[in-house]
């Protein structure tokens, strides 16, 4: 299937769907803010672990550059 009709049917799917009648309960919610949390730990970890890596990642690209024949 090519993408063009692959969008125009979900799209399709999307506004021409019926009405589900249907409700997200209190613990479905509590699951998405422990998954966002958890996501943000993650994340916040991550770049923990990478910190140097990363610091000197920026300081070659954005750094000033310094004259090489100044002693």
């Amino acid at each position: 299937m090519k993408p063009i009709m692959t969008i125009v049917v979900l799209v399709s799917t999307v506004i021409f769907s019926p009405d589900a009648y249907a409700y997200l309960d209190p613990g479905s919610g509590s699951y998405m803010l422990q998954i966002l949390l958890g996501t943000l730990v993650a994340g916040f970890f991550a770049i923990k672990q990478y910190w140097h890596r990363l610091k000197y990642f920026f300081k070659e690209r954005f750094g000033k550059k310094e004259d090489q024949n100044h002693e």
